[in-house]
């Protein structure tokens, strides 16, 4: 018996379908990476590939100020600080509102509930943020010092040396100590307990210069900057000027791998990454001023600050145009 052609094109179709639906996707997801859809892939994964995660494109922010939802209908004002938890979610320090926003893996953003200590006037400007292993909040602010924040644990601590005390930059060192930036010292917390001038740069800074970002490195190394200055500070508080006879513009945020081989900054507004004595530009402002995604210089990046992914294979970038980025670095 003869079977018609159009059956056997049928069959054929059907059979190279369930094929293709057997054949096992490989999942390049990893927890500290948001979810993406298996047609993006692809899309996102070459080197300096910079794509919009969260946020609406707004060069002035209109009301409503703050919104909460999926990324890419969420609203932010001037977010600054940003780290990556444990679990891949990540936090960010929302300037303008008063906020810390959580980013989770699936790519929904919520704003943390904070009580407010009364003695803060109900304020709180964040310049960074970062999470415990426990859930514990750390943030430093412009203006209202220090806030240690654990609603479940009952934690709720307050630390303002006075109305002017502004900390820009906050990092967690590989053993859960929370380092800070604060005018022209470096400051620790352990816990709950606040060190405040652990490291003193007065000797080494112009009059009216003050610390703007930390990272912290392996075996207790920190880099901390100035706006156009680099250091370096051993374990034992050994500071050395990195790169005297580079000008830089205005270093606003410090990233360091865990081997310490590689450091990333959000410099002048654009990311540049220092291998060795070598400094290159991955990405940065351009003229178009669109905050278009694209690979490495085709891309429009106004970088506030940025942190690591855990697996150190992505940067997120906030961008002072109110959105955050995702830079795939291999």
């Amino acid at each position: 018996m003869k079977i018609p052609f159009s059956i056997i094109l049928l069959a054929g179709c059907l059979a190279a379908s369930c094929t293709k639906e057997a054949t096992p996707v490989k999942d390049i997801r990893n927890l500290d990476e948001l979810a993406l859809s298996k047609a993006t892939i692809d899309a996102t994964t070459a080197p300096y590939t910079v794509r919009t995660i969260a946020g609406i494109f707004e060069p002035s922010s209109s009301d409503p100020h703050l919104v909460n939802g999926p990324g890419l209908k969420a609203k932010f004002w001037k977010p600054h600080g940003i780290t990556v938890d444990g679990d891949g979610s990540i936090y960010v320090a929302d300037f303008f509102n008063s906020a810390i926003r959580k980013i989770t893996v699936q790519n929904n953003v919520y704003t943390e509930p904070l009580s407010y200590n009364p003695d803060t006037g109900g304020g709180l400007l964040p310049e960074a943020v970062g999470i415990s292993p426990g859930g514990t909040l750390y943030i430093v602010s412009t203006g209202y010092g220090i806030r240690i924040y654990n609603k479940e644990k009952g934690i709720d601590v307050y630390d303002r040396i006075a109305n002017s005390d502004s900390n820009l930059d906050l990092e967690k060192d590989s053993k859960g100590v929370m380092w800070f930036v604060s005018d022209v010292s470096l400051g620790k917390i352990t816990g709950t307990t606040i060190q405040r001038n652990v490291v003193n740069f007065s000797s080494l800074l112009a009059p009216n210069e003050s610390l703007r970002g930390i990272g912290t490195g392996p075996n207790g190394v920190k880099y901390v900057s100035t706006a156009t200055q680099l250091f370096k500070i051993t374990n034992d508080g050994k500071i050395t000027r990195l790169f005297q006879n580079e000008r830089f513009v205005f270093i606003s945020g410090i990233a360091v791998t865990k081997d310490g081989n590689t450091i990333y900054l959000a410099e002048g507004n654009k990311i540049k990454k220092i291998v060795g004595n070598t400094i290159t530009t991955i990405c940065g402002p351009l003229s178009a001023a669109d905050g278009r995604d694209g690979v490495g210089a085709a891309a429009d990046v106004v970088a506030a600050n940025l942190a690591l992914s855990n697996s150190e294979t992505a940067l997120f970038v906030s961008d002072t145009r109110n959105t955050i980025r995702k830079i795939t670095l291999q």
